[in-house]
């Protein structure tokens, strides 16, 4: 069992490794009120963004914020998005116990490969894969989705804005 757990983090590593070898989209910060919250960006395998290609979106936190205060936004997005009960709460469970708290420079980062799995990291380390191949996808819409809370966000991170 250790080894195949070694060949799983190795495997999710040399991913995160790959991270430096996808194109960057694009990047915009999220304002709320008077404060940054955080900066995003948006990594593709091809030099356009495409929905089917390897991408990643990392966000660097500017504050600090408890892992149950990022979960509970997520699932207010994905009720904006419409998505259904029954959806958000299995990928609730999915990230539930899997984020931490983040601090004041700290990064996660969601990769998702073009067959949908999904890889979360902190930092560069990889915190687990989610085999939901919805997901991914999913949580990509909270910022990509035409219908995003976040239009400007949204634009920034697909390169939209100059």
């Amino acid at each position: 069992m250790g080894k195949v757990l070694l060949l799983l983090l190795l495997s999710l590593s040399a991913q995160a490794a790959d991270l430096d070898r996808l194109h960057k989209i694009g990047s915009a910060e999220m304002q709320y009120l008077f404060w940054t919250l955080y900066r995003a960006e948006l990594y593709s395998a091809q030099p356009d963004y495409e929905a089917s290609a390897d991408k990643a979106l990392k966000i660097n936190y500017y504050r600090d914020i408890e892992s149950d205060l990022l979960i509970e936004a997520t699932v207010e997005q994905w009720r904006h998005l419409g998505y259904s009960d029954q959806q958000i709460t299995s990928w609730q469970r999915h990230i539930q116990g899997l984020w931490p708290d983040v601090r004041e420079g700290d990064s996660l980062t969601l990769w998702v490969n073009s067959q949908g799995d999904s890889y979360f990291y902190f930092g560069d380390k990889p915190l687990g894969q989610i085999q939901d191949r919805t997901f991914g996808e999913a949580f990509l819409a909270i910022w990509l989705s035409e219908r995003t809370s976040e239009p400007e966000l949204r634009q920034g991170l697909l390169g939209l804005r100059q």
